[in-house]
């Protein structure tokens, strides 16, 4: 067949599949330019899922005049003059695809006035043709509507979803564009419905507040942290907030809204141990670096971006984030731990043009009745009538002290310390709490008061106008599995083999030993050359008590430089199970001085607040929370 140049129309359609792939694609071209143009206010409309109807309004700088037709010209923009300007984009668009490619599978109208203009510009195209420009009234700024999309490629339009689907990954577009971009007041509204309204008075946590309401914003973990040129700040949602799905994970790149295998990886690695097994911990995360780090013109739609180092930047951003949690204890019983959250009352909304749009006075009252904290006062005082005398009053608590610690006692030396050898099933039940947990040094703790023990699993502690409930099982678990990493961490958890292992190495192998044997030394193995080709392992890492000796030795030669890492990763499993087996479980009584040295290592071991397997340790209830329960309160 002969080889021919395709006609401009076709080339338009074909271009437009790489930019336009359905509503949300739109939607996010449409805020994009709008954020570049300076807009402080955004309103997105859609009906029928956007496919029969799109509207973009904001109150940006607006398009000149004389610019309005070339505007719609392929690859015409303002934000790109130089080739060299490609390795530092300091903007959300830049290759001047978007109006021309949604002009040519769309009827679209744009409304336009530059500030400083008298009157404005109405412009509007079918399919990429007959271009029709007048002169009208208007507001500053841009208004996009497109209608029918892809009304005249059927094909595409028949691969659409239905409009529900469509519309809720607006919504999800929206959503995102609306967190990356906190000074910006986005609403969307879909079929004549408002679903978001931020204030875009910049505060991250008030822009999820409009996503995902009052509960999420107010226990999600906030994060600020920088290191060299990189900085990470936003939300992180762990615990009760952890979802079945990365779907609530929004990451931004200098505002861009972009996928990032990287930063999934950090915050998963970080919140390991955080979230249920199974679940993913959400957030709201923009990573500020230079521009010229990054590569952001890898992706058709942008949404995919590079790294000159990817591997850099990934523990720089899991180092980042790790100081989200700097300070958490498993058990933390100050007030402010213990209180219910809630978002601060914005004090004031920022005044926006009066033609952008502008939340309602319902909708502020509704916020601020939201976020207020609310005040009440439940009465003290009894019925003189009532046929029964009040107890005495209960003293207020007083903390408890903790036994001295016994006389420490010689050192029994052994071949292999009692924490790492094999737990058989029969020797869990015999472990008690006490023989467990480590003596801690004294210190300062809160007051609190220990009620007792329900059902032999719930430790109930008073402290701070609180109820603080504890899982003896899940606590003491997660006690168990701080200690056992530290030591392998260190090091220290180590087999000595009662026959040493000898391996055969090739020549490379033989070297790469000999020149890294305080690593593996480090990581838990004790290797000493053997002749000339040969090793011999005198002890491994150990794993519940297993050596999983040459398959795991010859696996870690290969990765030296992550050797010690992998020695952690590959027991992790094994050092969870064996904190689980070793714990006292749920229903096991425990005496008075066992729950007392419980408490107190939970007060001292920095961890998080929850077992290994992501489970909570333990559940506060409120003073103010009990009597609004009781109707003591409204």
């Amino acid at each position: 067949m002969p080889i021919r140049v395709l006609d401009a129309a076709t080339v338009g359609r074909i271009a437009a599949g790489e930019v336009v792939e359905r509503p949300s694609s739109v939607v996010k071209e449409l805020m994009e330019n709008s954020i570049d143009a300076g807009a402080t206010a955004i309103t997105v409309e859609i009906r029928g899922g956007g496919i029969d109807y799109l509207r973009v309004t904001d109150n940006g700088c607006g398009i000149e005049p004389g610019q309005v037709r070339i505007a719609f010209e392929n690859h015409a923009t303002s934000k790109l003059q130089t080739a060299d300007q490609l390795d530092d984009i300091r903007t959300l668009g830049f290759r001047g695809e978007a109006l021309p490619s949604i002009a040519s599978v769309s009827h679209v109208e744009m409304t336009t006035r530059a500030k400083g203009q008298d009157t404005g510009v109405r412009l509007n195209i079918d399919g990429g043709k007959d271009i029709r420009v007048q002169e009208i009234g208007c507001p500053e700024g841009t208004t996009f509507i497109m209608k029918d999309l892809f009304y005249n490629i059927p094909v595409r339009r028949a691969f659409l979803k239905k409009p529900n689907y469509e519309g809720g990954l607006v919504a999800d577009t929206v959503a995102r564009m609306l967190m990356g971009n906190p000074k910006v007041s986005v609403r969307f509204i879909s079929n004549g419905q408002t679903v978001y309204h931020s204030f875009g008075d910049g505060n991250l946590q008030h822009a999820v507040f409009a996503v995902y309401g009052k509960a999420a914003a107010s226990q999600m973990v906030p994060l600020d942290a920088a290191e060299g040129g990189t900085r990470i700040y936003g939300l992180i949602g762990v615990g009760e907030l952890a979802k079945s799905t990365r779907a609530h994970q929004a990451f931004f790149i200098n505002g861009r809204a972009v996928r990032c295998a990287s930063l999934t990886k950090a915050l998963e690695e970080v919140c390991r141990t955080r979230v249920t097994i199974g679940l993913y911990p959400m957030c709201a995360l923009n990573v500020v670096l230079p521009p010229s780090s990054v590569n952001v013109n890898v992706h058709p739609n942008k949404l995919e971006v590079r790294f000159k180092d990817e591997a850099a930047m990934r523990q720089t951003a899991q180092r980042l984030m790790e100081t989200a949690f700097a300070g958490e204890k498993v058990l933390q019983l100050e007030p402010e731990r213990l209180a219910p959250k809630t978002i601060e009352r914005v004090a004031e909304v920022r005044q926006i043009q009066p033609e952008a749009p502008v939340p309602t006075e319902d909708y502020r009252a509704a916020i601020d009745r939201e976020m207020e904290k609310h005040k009440g006062t439940g009465s003290t005082a009894l019925r003189e009538s009532l046929p029964w005398t009040p107890r005495p009053t209960t003293p207020p608590p007083r903390p408890i002290p903790v036994p001295p610690p016994a006389t420490p006692q010689p050192p029994v030396q052994t071949p292999m310390p009692a924490f790492v050898r094999p737990v058989h099933r029969e020797e869990v039940a015999q472990v008690t709490l006490v023989e467990a947990v480590p003596e801690v040094k004294e210190s300062k703790v809160p007051d609190y008061r220990v009620i007792g023990v329900l059902m032999n699993t719930y430790i109930l502690v008073e402290a701070n106008d609180a109820l603080v409930m504890i899982d003896q099982h899940a606590a003491h678990e997660r006690l168990n599995y701080e200690r056992f990493m530290k030591q392998v961490e260190a090091g220290e958890a180590s087999q000595q083999l009662l026959t040493p292992m000898v391996l055969h190495l090739t020549a490379r192998e033989m070297a790469l030993v000999s020149e890294n044997l305080e690593m593996f030394r480090e990581a838990g193995y004790d290797v000493e050359p053997f002749g000339e080709r040969d090793i011999q392992v005198r002890s491994v890492p150990v794993i519940l008590g297993r050596a999983d000796m040459k398959p795991a030795f010859m696996d870690a030669l290969g990765a030296l430089d992550k050797v010690k890492t992998a020695a952690v990763d590959l027991r992790r499993a094994e050092i969870m199970q064996m904190s689980c087996k070793s714990a006292v479980k749920g229903g096991d009584p425990l005496s008075d001085s066992e729950v007392e040295t419980l408490i107190r290592q939970m007060l001292e071991t920095g961890a998080p607040p929850t077992c290994p397997h992501g489970r909570p340790v333990m559940k506060s209830i409120s003073k103010r929370e009990m009597e609004k329960m009781f109707k003591r309160i409204q």
